[in-house]
């Protein structure tokens, strides 16, 4: 038996993992920015161009980086559908911390 290589899941097993941690990650992951604007000195009613938005950038990106870490072990315990949509997922949060530090995208007007 070769440890190396991680059985194989059920397809259908593997899409409703999948679908639950998609979930799952949506709720977090709007936690997570929740937490972050909570931790900052933004108020949307009253933009301020010198509030700093790195906290809500930090938590995203920390819930980015624990979601790649969870497809990881994911593949080690053969789900490949929901090591796709983990993936996705994570590089849809660092995508949205990296175009928000780089000013591409502006949460004030």
């Amino acid at each position: 038996m070769n440890h190396h290589s991680p059985s194989r899941r059920s397809i259908g097993e593997d899409v409703l993992f999948a679908v639950l941690l998609w979930l799952l990650d949506a709720i977090i992951g709007i936690v997570a920015l929740l937490t972050g604007l909570a931790r900052t000195d933004f108020n949307p009613f009253e933009p301020d161009p010198h509030a700093s938005l790195t906290p809500v950038f930090v938590c995203t990106g920390g819930f980015g980086g624990l979601v790649l870490l969870s497809a990881i072990g994911l593949f080690r315990m053969g789900y490949r559908v929901s090591v796709v949509s983990q993936t996705v997922a994570a590089v849809a949060a660092l995508a949205f911390c990296g175009a928000a530090m780089s000013g591409h995208l502006a949460l004030t007007s």
